[in-house]
């Protein structure tokens, strides 16, 4: 079991990623031929496969990894390269979703592809998952893990169910903003991962 510094990194970490702010612009675009009860259904429905999909995660991560025989200071280096990306993305990008919402309105039946999995828990998010997993192997460790991404989905669901409220207050400037600053903090965590992923790889 780790100690409450580390939980926060792990949560800090995966509200960079998902980044429910970002995606309320792409949100009321995909859903902007929906009626209202539509919209509060596509929310509930997204930030739940969201939640389930990365609570999944947590408990077959390492066997996932097992499987096809990779080791966790690989996956640490290789997760912190992606992070790195996604948070250079974040910083460089206003809106480094856009190109992957498309031009179409979602039907209620696509909420959870592609809303849910890849836009909101995409494969930085999967990763940072498996590799805080593999940091304990205690039951209370998972449960841990567990409530922070109970606590995620219901940030994303209540951000996602507010988004009209909050598009306006948030400007164009202010979501850029605060991209740049999730996306220096994801920047510092996705180093801290590649570091430790070598400490790992070459028992340093």
């Amino acid at each position: 079991m780790l100690g409450f510094p580390e939980y926060s990194q792990f949560f800090i970490a995966m509200l960079a990623i998902v980044d429910p702010v970002t995606i309320l612009p792409v949100y009321l675009h995909l859903v902007r031929d929906f009626h209202g009860e539509q919209r509060n259904q596509a929310a509930f429905k997204a930030a739940l496969a969201t939640t389930i999909a990365l609570v999944v995660t947590v408990f077959i991560g390492q066997a996932v990894l097992d499987f096809f025989g990779i080791s966790i200071g690989s996956f640490q280096i290789a997760g912190g390269l992606l992070l790195l990306i996604v948070a250079l993305q974040l910083m460089h990008h206003d809106d480094p979703l856009a190109a992957a919402s498309g031009n179409n309105s979602l039907s209620p039946s696509q909420v959870v592809v592609p809303l849910a999995i890849p836009l909101l828990a995409g494969p930085g998010a999967f990763s940072t998952v498996i590799v805080f997993s593999f940091r304990s192997e205690t039951w209370t460790h998972s449960l841990i893990l567990t409530l922070c991404l109970l606590l995620l989905g219901l940030i994303v669901w209540l951000a996602l169910r507010l988004a009209n409220r909050f598009m306006h207050y948030l400007s164009n400037t202010a979501i850029s903003i605060i991209n740049k600053i999730m996306g220096l903090i994801l920047a510092a965590i996705s180093v801290e991962f590649i570091a430790n992923g070598v400490k790992a790889l070459f028992h340093l």
